[in-house]
Order: structure tokens, then C-alpha cells, then sequence
């Protein structure tokens, strides 16, 4: 059994293990985020208010000095410049050039409700359109309270940041905070991060994978496998319908060389067959042509000769009226003896050419169990259908059965009594059944060996009559039980 289910279970003993590795890894790296995000989330919150309370101070130098600490390293690295655009990338974010020594981390931004920039630190005028787009999403309703979670693209990079939005004095001035993953994190754990991902997305991979390799190379074997194992070798050939695409189903050069290698065997066996049911049937032809020419020759020669000598001896008792008693009495049982020999002689030739086949299935049994209460002096029960019709091929060949298992249960399972049961089978053409009351005997490959060995293929003789003529043969026996034997044609 575990031969069997090798590759089921080579596949479950990967699987679990990337199926344990994903779940872990991805378990992580959605604990880590949302770890990070809440404590970056805060961070912004509190910046925000920050912020907020230096608007209601009213102090322009102090929000100006507070602007100017915030500094946001994660988004600065993203920001690839040189020395002939540096002037328009201080222009644009309004950065300071001599500011030294930054180290509040983050983003700050005051911003009208309809998204104008009033003032901001450095890198800070991306948050206008944050706030418009976080206005819109809420349509024109004051975010305050929440943290906003997003990206933006910066050239070909992406840039993730938590975001907050506090109220001033000023229902028509908000402060915005923000501070990006890689700045609050640093490179180093950014990068950590990415390597946990990147681990969750290489196990999915192999997921996909090992789900290919199932619906690519394990579920066609099975299929085939299951199809040989029930296949009829030497009558069929396989169907390989796979059915509808499975997942992961792709063609693999090596299976689909495999199912032609099946398929091709799967015709040579039925080549060969139909080659061994030919030769088969000129053989059993010969045999019938041989079983002709002996009873023929047995005829026309000793029953011919025999009779000839009756006739003299009839003759000579005609002539010969003054022969002494005894030498009388020794002619009568001659002439008797020679008569029983002729008689014996004709049974062997209608058991070589029955003349009573061409009668039909019916009558050609009934003669049969006759002649073979008298051969074998054992009792006889035939329960045959009376509208029974079959072609004279089949019938020869169900009394040859029949010969032969009468044979096998008097001499070598020493039966008394035999039943033979014929009748109409459901699918249609005959069913056949002989039944014996003899000893019997276990019919597993080892005793049909032995009995080929000593050359006694009765059995397989029976079955290859059968067989030839497209039926079923099925022998059941028991030791102390008898022998039943089946055929349907």
C-alpha cells in the first residue's frame, strides 16, 4: 500500500512543510507590518497634534524652527538628484541647504481644507496631495482622528508612509504629519522586512510549483496507473480522457511518452491475441479434422472388418448343424464379443464426430448425459431449455466442455453424479454450467501449473475453447465440495 501511494505521499511530506513555512512567514511579515504601522501610526498622531499646538501658538519662528528639525532620511534616499537639477529640487520641497543636524524623523505640512500648502518641512509638499486625496475619499469631511496608511510612486520606486491629520484653531488650516516605513524602520530592518517577504513569496512559489508538479506529473500517473491496472490487455487499449484542465495541468514530455509506450504495448497485446486465437482456433480446427479422419478410418477399416467376421460367424452356425454343444456355445460368445467390439467402436466414432450436434444444443446434450451414464456408469441431470438456439460452432463446443468435465469428475475426482444446467443468459447467448459431486481440489496457479506440467490441460483446453469464441470461463472447486464450472458465450 505504500508503494502504492509513494508519490502521494513524497507530495504531502513537501507540502506540509511549505504549507508550514508560508503560514509562518506570512504570519510574520503581516504581524511585523501591522506591528510597525501602529507604532508609526502613533508617532504621526502625536506629530500631527505637535504640529497642531505650534499653529495655535501663533508663533511663525517657532513653527519655522520646528519645520526645520523634521527630517525624512527613508524618503531623502529614494530622491536621486544631481548637481544641475539640485536647484530645482530645493525650489520644489523649499529645502534648506544649510540646515544641519535634523533628527526629529517625519514630515510636516499646514494645509488649507481646499489642499493649499501654507508651509511645510522638507520633502513635505507631497502631503497636499495626501490630503486631497484623503478629503476626497471622505468627501470634503475632516479626517481628523485617523491615520491613513498609503503609497505613492517616486520615479520607478514606491514609497509606503502612515499619515495623520490633526485640526487647528483654524477650521480652515489642518496639520498633516507623516513619516514613510523606511525612514521610521530604518534600511536595515526595511530590508529585513523585505527578505521575510520575500521569503513568503518564494514558498508561494514553491507552492504553485509542487501544485504543478501534482496536476502535471502525480494525478496523470495515478490516472494511469488506476486505467492499466484495469485494463483488459489484449481486448483494449487505453482511453488516457483526462477531462477537464486541472490546475497546474501541463504536458510532460516524459508521461506523454510514457502513455504512448502503454498505448503501443496495449496494441501489440491485442496484435498478439488475435494472432494466438487464430492459431488457437487452427489448432482445435486440426484437432476436429483428426478426430474426423481417425473415426473415419476406424469405419471403414476394423468396425468393417469386425462386422465381416460376425457375418462369418453367423454363417458358420448356419452350416454347421452337427458342431459338437461346446464348440457351438464358443461361436455364440465370439459372435457376441465381436458385436460388443463393433458397438465400441461406433461409440468411439460418435464420440470423435458426434452426429448428434447438428441436432441442436438441446438434443445434443440430452444424447450426450445418455451415452455418458452408460460409458462411466454414473447418474446424469441435464436441465436444458427447450427454445435454446445456438450455432452449431458453439454447441460442439459446449459438448466438448461438456465431454471433458465429465471425464475429469469421474477419473480424477471420482464423482457419481453430474448436473448440467443450460439456459438463456441475461445479456444474451448461452449460459453453461456442470456441476459435480467429486472430491475436488484448490484451482490457484500453482495446481494448474502442476497439472500443465503433467500434461493434463483439460482445464486450459476448456478455457481457450471459450475464450476463442469470445466467452467467460470461470471454474470453482473446494476440496471436499466438488467442481462447478461456468461458461457464458
Amino acid at each position: 500500500m505504500l508503494r502504492r501511494k509513494l508519490l502521494t505521499i513524497l507530495f504531502v511530506c513537501i507540502l506540509l512543510p511549505v504549507l508550514v513555512i508560508l503560514f509562518e512567514s506570512a504570519t510574520t511579515v503581516m504581524s511585523q507590518k501591522k506591528m510597525t504601522t501602529g507604532i508609526a501610526g502613533r508617532y504621526v498622531e502625536n506629530l500631527a497634534d505637535y504640529a497642531a499646538d505650534r499653529w495655535k501658538e501663533g508663533n511663525p519662528e517657532r513653527i519655522a524652527a520646528f519645520l526645520s528639525l523634521l527630517a525624512d532620511h527613508g524618503y531623502d534616499t529614494l530622491v536621486s538628484y544631481n548637481d544641475n537639477d539640485k536647484a530645482g529640487w530645493n525650489k520644489l520641497f523649499r529645502r534648506n541647504p544649510n540646515a544641519r543636524g535634523k533628527f526629529i524623523p517625519g514630515m510636516v505640512a499646514y494645509i488649507t481644507k481646499r489642499g493649499e500648502l501654507i508651509s511645510f518641512s522638507q520633502n513635505a509638499a507631497i502631503l497636499a496631495n495626501i490630503f486631497s486625496g484623503t478629503m476626497s475619499d471622505t468627501a470634503g469631511v475632516a479626517a481628523d482622528g485617523s491615520n491613513i496608511a498609503g503609497s505613492f510612486r517616486l520615479g520607478d520606486k514606491r514609497v509606503t508612509y502612515v499619515a495623520h491629520i490633526s485640526s487647528t484653531d483654524n477650521p480652515k488650516v489642518y496639520a498633516v504629519a507623516a513619516v514613510t516605513m523606511m525612514s521610521w524602520m530604518g534600511r536595515n530592518d526595511f530590508n529585513m522586512m523585505k527578505l521575510a517577504f520575500a521569503g513568503t513569496m518564494g514558498m508561494l512559489i514553491c507552492l504553485v510549483g509542487l501544485l504543478i508538479l501534482r496536476g502535471s506529473v502525480i494525478l496523470p500517473l495515478q490516472s494511469l496507473s488506476a486505467e492499466v491496472n484495469t485494463l483488459k490487455w489484449g481486448s483494449e487499449t487505453p482511453k488516457h480522457e483526462d477531462g477537464p484542465p486541472a490546475f497546474g495541468r501541463l504536458k510532460v514530455e516524459e508521461i506523454s511518452s510514457l502513455k504512448k509506450a502503454v498505448t503501443d504495448l496495449a496494441h501489440r497485446m491485442i496484435d498478439k491475441d488475435s494472432l494466438e486465437k487464430r492459431y488457437l482456433g487452427d489448432i482445435i480446427k486440426a484437432q476436429e479434422d483428426e478426430r474426423g479422419r481417425i473415426a473415419q478410418d476406424i469405419h471403414d477399416g476394423p468396425i468393417q472388418v469386425v462386422s465381416a467376421l460376425v457375418q462369418r460367424i453367423q454363417m458358420l452356425n448356419l452350416t454347421s448343424l452337427g458342431m459338437p454343444r461346446e464348440a457351438a456355445s464358443q461361436l455364440e460368445t465370439a459372435e457376441e464379443v465381436a458385436q460388443d467390439l463393433v458397438e465400441d467402436l461406433r461409440d468411439i466414432c460418435d464420440s470423435l464426430v458426434p452426429p448428434w450436434v447438428s441436432l441442436g444444443i438441446v438434443s445434443c446434450l440430452e444424447e450426450a448425459a445418455s451415452r455418458f451414464e452408460r460409458q462411466h456408469s454414473i447418474t446424469v441431470n441435464t436441465n436444458v431449455d427447450a427454445n435454446l438456439d445456438v450455432p452449431q460452432e458453439t454447441t460442439l463446443a459446449l459438448f466438448r466442455i461438456f465431454q471433458e468435465a465429465v471425464s475429469n469428475a469421474v477419473r480424477h475426482g471420482g464423482a457419481t453424479e453430474v448436473n448440467v444446467d443450460a439456459n438463456p443468459h441475461e445479456g444474451g447467448g448461452v449460459e453453461f454450467r456442470i456441476s459435480d459431486n467429486g472430491v475436488g481440489f484448490k484451482p490457484d496457479a500453482e495446481t494448474i501449473g502442476l497439472l500443465l506440467q503433467e500434461g493434463r490441460r483439460g482445464l486450459t483446453g476448456m478455457k481457450r475453447r471459450v475464450e476463442l469464441l469470445g466467452g467467460e470461463f470461470n471454474l470453482w472447486s473446494e476440496p471436499g465440495s466438488g467442481t462447478i464450472i461456468t461458461v457464458v458465450i
